[in-house]
């Protein structure tokens, strides 16, 4: 075995590994995945983020290289760090379902400017979590530059003291003061808070659920983590969903807080889950998803529906949508809370969907319009 590194960072107890890898590489000015082969020469698996998934015989082989305990850090992995996870969002490791090799991260200026007081940046666990905000300090999370277009995921870096930069521009992201999207001017001056009061506790009972707690669900009540993260998909796969005309229902939704987010212009029908969005679309879906959820006068705050117009609840949404998303919604409603799945129900009752035929012609149909791209890109090819 090749010796200890002369140098080694420590890691923070709410440390992610990688962050934790990270800025040790960052001593030696090499990629993440070198400083991991180095460690553990031969390992398959540095391809994985240590943070879902961390092998015995490589934690080892860097507990012994960098001269920490491998139990200390092996608490790190996020599964270790919070043993009821959820963990159908994480990336997949064992080839199955829907494989993303990283997670999204979003962090916060606030967290990495303490870090960098008390010796140098890092990012903590719960950047890793799909959230809007910073648990501890109620701050936006962020997950790019906000003072260029960065085209490069943001790295660590050694200056004086480690320090986690964007790329393109090299700022310090501690020094990336965001305080959300910029409120609508025409709304009232009230609706503002009470619109961020209302988001800052959805996120709150979703971490609930992420962590494996049961957690109370708008317009429900308590709910357990399944059944939060349940509801949580599958309108977030409604409001997302393209229809013919390559737009969908979450254009429709004008919070005050977020009046200036961009049309969502769908440019394929492959699904886009909750946690592989920015921080700011994710506050964009859940605030659509509080309307729907909520009475009337919370409805109308949250999508900025005026009253001359009909409010977008649970029953417009069935409505409104393409027959193969109403299908898709009767169809996985069976995992969500009593309450919504009657009133899911009801609309099933109402227009008598044969749900089966319509999802089985729907793939039919997304299977012809697939093939024809692939023949459209060999002719180009």
């Amino acid at each position: 075995m090749s010796g200890a590194l002369p140098i080694a960072a420590r890691p923070h107890p709410d440390e992610l590994i990688s962050s934790w890898l990270a800025r040790i590489a960052a001593c030696y000015e090499v990629s993440i995945t070198d400083l991991r082969q180095e460690l553990s020469p031969g390992s398959s698996g540095t391809k994985v983020r240590a943070d879902v998934e961390w092998k015995g015989s490589e934690a080892k082989s860097a507990a012994q290289r960098l001269r920490v305990d491998q139990e200390a850090i092996m608490r790190l992995a996020l599964k270790r760090r919070w043993p009821w996870l959820v963990a159908a969002w994480l990336p997949r490791t064992d080839g199955k379902g829907r494989a993303r090799g990283e997670l999204d991260l979003a962090w916060c200026h606030v967290c990495l400017a303490e870090g960098h007081a008390t010796g140098g940046a890092y990012l903590d666990a719960e950047a890793a979590l799909p959230l809007v905000f910073c648990r501890r300090h109620g701050t936006w999370r962020q997950d790019f530059c906000r003072r260029c277009q960065p085209h490069h995921e943001p790295r660590f870096s050694w200056r004086s003291r480690i320090e986690f930069t964007c790329t393109d521009c090299g700022v310090p992201l501690r020094t990336n003061h965001w305080s959300g999207p910029k409120p609508a001017s025409e709304c009232p001056s009230e609706d503002v808070p009470r619109a961020l009061n209302l988001l800052f506790a959805f996120d709150g009972e979703l971490r609930k659920a992420l962590l494996g707690r049961s957690a109370s669900l708008t317009g429900v009540g308590q709910v357990s983590a399944r059944q939060f993260l349940a509801v949580l998909h599958g309108l977030t796969r409604a409001l997302l969903a393209p229809d013919i005309n390559r737009t969908s229902r979450i254009n429709l939704f004008n919070s005050p807080l977020l009046s200036n987010m961009p049309d969502h212009d769908p440019q394929t029908w492959e699904e886009q889950p909750f946690h592989e969005l920015s921080p700011a679309y994710r506050a964009h879906v859940s605030c659509a998803v509080i309307a729907l959820l909520s009475d009337e006068p919370v409805s109308r705050l949250m999508s900025g529906v005026r009253p001359a117009y009909e409010w977008h609840s649970l029953e417009w949404l069935l409505a409104s949508t393409p027959k193969w998303v109403q299908a898709m919604l009767i169809q996985n409603c069976k995992d969500w809370p009593a309450p919504l799945r009657v009133r899911v129900g009801l609309h099933h009752s109402r227009t008598g969907l044969d749900v089966a035929d319509i999802l089985a012609q729907f793939h039919v149909w997304l299977a012809e319009q697939e093939q024809r791209q692939r023949e459209r890109v060999s002719l180009i090819g």
